[in-house]
This record gives C-alpha cells, structure tokens and sequence, in this order.
C-alpha cells in the first residue's frame, strides 16, 4: 500500500456535461430504459462481491476474490493490470489466477500467487518490477519477479517493492536512492536483495521513501529516508523507541502507523522536520481508539466492525490527533487507504467506497468528483456485442442517468473505423454509411454533418472518449437492449 502525502488534481474533463450525479442517488436510463439504483437494491449480483483481501494505490484499487481471481479499478499513473493504462471506473478482472495477496503502489502493484511467487505490474522506472530490468516502459500484465520463492507477503511503495519470505527475512528491490532497500549504497536494485540488519520478521510495509518491518517479538523496524532536502539522510534499519507489542504496520514517508497487542494504535514521525514535538521513531498514541482489529495509515477497524478516521493535518497544538467514527459502516474486517481514499472490506465480502475520484478510484461508474458517504462498490455493467461477453479495459460509465461506453471499445469491434485528427482536435469515427466528429474544441458532435443534441453528446474522460448507448443505436441502426436482472447490455448489430 502506498500513500503519498501529494495529492494530484486531474479530473476528467466531459465535454457538454452539466450535471454529476451522487453515486447514493442514481436511478439509471441506459439507451431510453431505466435501471434500478444498485445504491438501494442488492438484487441481481450488481454490488461488487466475494472479496478476501484489498488493497489501494495511489488512484488505485486491488481486490482478491474468495476462487483467487484479482480485480481493480481506477488508475492513471501505470496500469492495474488488465492489459490497458486507461482507467477503468469500475472493476476489472486482471488476467492471473490463485492469488492470495495483493498490494498496490503509486505507478506499480505486487501480487503473491498461492505458490509462494511474486509478481508485478505497471512503472518500470526505478526496477521495482524486479525483472532485472529499468525501463520507461509500463507492463499492463503481470510478469513475474525474478528469483524468489516461498514467500508470504509483498509490499508495493512509491518505487520500490518488499517481500517476506516463509523463513523471516525481508527482500527489497527497486528504487534505493533514500535507502528504502535497506543500505546506503544509493543504487538502485533491479533484482531482489535482502535486507541486512534485520532479525525475523512477521509483516512488512513499503512507502514513499521508507520501509518498516515488524519483528517476531512485535517489536518494529524502520528504514529510508531520514532528513529530506540538501543532505537527504539515510536511516538503516532501527528499531522503533519503546517496549510496545505491535501485531500490525502500515508507513508513508512521514509517518507510521502501529497496531499494538492491546488494541490501541500508535503512529511516529520518520523524518525530523514533522511535528518537532514528537521526536523520530517515538510512538505515541491515537486518541480515542480501542479494540482495533485492523489499521491502514489514517483509518482503523474495531472489532465491532465500525471504522474510525483521522488525519495528522487536523492535529492539535501538542501534535495529538484524535479519531472519529465514520458513519454509516457496519460489519467491516479490514481497512486500505491512500491520500484521501479509503476502501473497508466487509465481512460478508462486499467494499465500501470513499473519497476523491478523478480516476474512478471510488468503482462506482460514475464521474462524480468526490464521494463523500461510504458506497458499495458496484460490478461492471456487462456489455454483450452480438451474443457475445465484450471484455472492456474500461467499462461502461453512468452520466446524466444514461450508460456510456468506450467509443473505440465497442465501435472498433462493430467495424467502425476511429481516428485521431489532429488539425481539428477531433475524434472521427466512420463506417460505410455514416461518419461522427467528435470535437474536443468545441465540444459539438456531428452525425454525417448534422450537430448532434447536447444531451446526446459523448464524454471525454482522461483522454479517453465514451459515448451514450443512443448515439449507437440512432446512427450505426444496432439493436441495444437493457436487462435489469443481469446488468449487461446487448448490442445486435
């Protein structure tokens, strides 16, 4: 899990789009019929389900399902791994099976396989994909990290990635400008290495920078970056101040955060320069938290299933934070969390959503900005072309209570031949009877030079273009038929 301390403000521009609608409140139309709200109905398999294990990224979101197929959504910065760097707005299946874990960082992921094999997709920049490799280039499939085995945990950071093996010890590779893997040597490592001065360990957390493990004793360790700026200080690996009992991590660049065995939590400081009032690598408490089961950077679980919030932004003069309770969740198990995004696992496998969501982070398939009430994350609308299941690395969106889909996902495989134009900033999409424009300067579409209504205009999302289930139908003459129960579309041509 990587949670960076930046947060990049890149909403998806819609061209001719008036309104955004609350997830809580949708009452969908796809093509002229409507839809009932997934938001108040949990009929039919429309609610994202089955879920064993999650994790986020930055802009991103990884789920392990109970038969050990991985899904994601959101994205933006690499890929999630289902053969695209386009985000996807709801979930998508990644195209591995029996995994157990999965972890996600900023422009890259790590999964274990029941097999004790580790493996990666996304950023290559830094080597944190662990092919022996440095690369500009993005893997959108998972390949597998050289040279390891029989492990039992990973960990993605900002650019560096960690692994824990069955016999305790702790191996890194990637980025090491700051240390994070372990040494000083400031070089980067394209295959992994062991992490020296470290003595059994049980868990691990990769973050921006830095690295912590936690001791067989419950005891923690931290390593990476120390003293930002001109000298840039590295810390190897030291053992956090005190005599706590911790059962559970989780590390930024700034801070950590610590379950201990009581159930309370406690965070510290791994750079000088945050709050000056509480010295590095010292923990202190969280206020208001108890019988904790589950922690995140930011968030918990109570053994009540109820999830607490707090933020070391809102911190008090004397540097103490405190947590308050997040309405309206019940029943949760485990908690993952980035920047202003959290993500609770629910004990009968269902995810709760919210925060920020310029890159479909919130897997709700819609472009709200923001989603501020916790919200089950939804399945994907199934989109059929022919008779046939049409997999979509970026699947259908709901705007202005009617579905949308990808104009080159779905007109490409009808025969309609989509271009680029770059003189006039325009997509074009043209088949033997009938020519689109779609207008990225003016934000006016034409159907064989005929403008198109506003209400019938397609969307431009992160650069990528969707259209509504009309504008098929009116001008490609295909069949588009909505079935309620199954939550799919159908396309005849």
């Amino acid at each position: 899990m990587i949670n960076r301390n930046m947060h990049k403000w890149v909403v998806g521009a819609a061209i001719g789009l008036a309104l955004m609608l609350p997830a809580s409140a949708i009452a969908d139309e796809a093509g002229g019929m409507t839809i009932e709200s997934t938001a108040t109905s949990t009929a039919s398999g429309k609610l994202f389900a089955d879920a064993v294990q999650i994790d986020s990224g930055d802009r991103s979101v990884y789920a392990v399902k109970s038969d050990g197929s991985l899904w994601a959504w959101g994205g933006g910065y690499g890929s999630i791994g289902n053969g695209a760097t386009t985000p996807a707005y709801s979930p998508v299946q990644v195209h591995i099976n029996h995994v157990k874990e999965v972890s996600g960082g900023y422009r890259h992921s790590l999964l274990l396989q029941d097999d004790g094999s580790v493996w990666a997709f996304g950023g290559n920049e830094h080597g944190q994909l662990g092919n022996g490799q440095q690369s500009s280039a993005i893997a959108t499939q998972p390949i597998q990290v050289t040279g390891l085995t029989d492990m039992k945990m990973v960990s993605a950071g900002d650019n560096h990635s960690l692994a824990l093996k069955n016999d305790g010890t702790v191996w890194g590779w990637g980025g090491n400008e700051f240390g994070q893997l372990g040494d000083d040597s400031r070089k980067n490592a394209l295959n992994p290495v062991q992490v020296k001065g470290l003595p059994s360990i049980v868990s691990i957390a990769a973050g921006m920078y830095t690295s912590a493990a936690l001791g067989n004793g419950g005891e923690v360790w931290v390593w990476g970056l120390e003293t930002p700026g001109a000298n840039k200080a590295i810390r190897k690996p030291t053992r956090l101040t005190g005599d706590g009992k911790y059962t559970a991590i989780a590390i930024d660049q700034m801070y950590g955060t610590a379950l201990r065995s009581d159930g309370t939590v406690c965070m510290w400081n791994n750079q000088a320069w945050v709050q000056p009032e509480h010295h590095m690598l010292l923990p202190y408490q969280v206020a208001g938290l108890t019988d904790i089961v589950a922690i995140s950077m930011g968030a918990a679980v109570k053994a009540d299933g109820t999830v607490w919030q707090w933020s070391m932004w809102d911190a008090d003069a004397q540097g103490r934070v405190y947590a308050e309770q997040v309405p309206g969740v019940a029943g949760a198990v485990s908690i993952a969390s980035s920047g202003r995004n959290h993500y609770a696992l629910l004990k009968d496998g269902h995810v709760l959503s919210w925060g920020t969501n310029e890159f479909g982070q919130t897997g709700l398939g819609t472009l709200d900005v923001e989603v501020k009430t916790p919200t089950l994350v939804k399945n994907s609308i199934t989109v059929y072309l022919d008779g046939q299941q049409s997999e979509l690395s970026m699947p259908p969106l709901l705007v202005h209570n009617s579905a949308y889909v990808p104009l080159r996902g779905i007109f490409e495989k009808m025969g309609v031949k989509v271009r680029w134009d770059v003189k006039t900033r325009s997509v074009i999409a043209a088949n033997a009877s009938s020519t689109i424009i779609l207008s990225s300067l003016t934000g006016q579409t034409t159907i064989d030079g005929k403008v198109v209504s506003g209400a019938e205009n397609p969307v431009f999302v992160n650069d990528s273009v969707y259209v509504p289930l009309r504008l098929i139908s009116e001008t490609l003459g295909a069949e588009v038929n909505w079935d309620a129960d199954a939550y799919s579309i159908s396309i005849e041509d």
